[in-house]
């Protein structure tokens, strides 16, 4: 999931979770659920914040990074920062559409 998540991102989970930089490193079945179970939700945070991006296009994106100190997507490497910005993110596309 390294290419689906990003670099940042899966070792974040990794290191946060299970304390390895290899998931083949993690011996607790327990354990591997729940860095997967994570994985999995970032794929799915992932999706939501591109389909918000199709709505608003990146400029609020931009506004929303500077605001958590952020450079750039790819330094992000957890799930409450990745949620933070796709909740923002949405809130600017629904504010958009009821613009119009």
């Amino acid at each position: 999931m390294d290419q689906a998540l990003g670099k940042h991102m899966y070792r974040g989970l990794l290191k946060t979770l299970a304390r390895v930089w290899d998931p083949k490193d993690i011996q607790d079945p327990a354990i591997q659920q729940k860095v997967l179970a994570h994985m999995q939700a970032a794929e799915r945070g992932f999706r939501r914040l591109d389909a918000a991006l199709d709505r608003v296009g990146p400029e609020p994106m931009t506004q929303i990074l500077r605001t958590l100190k952020l450079q750039s997507l790819t330094q992000v490497d957890n799930l409450q920062t990745l949620h933070e910005i796709v909740l923002a993110l949405e809130a600017a596309a629904q504010e958009r559409a009821v613009k119009r």
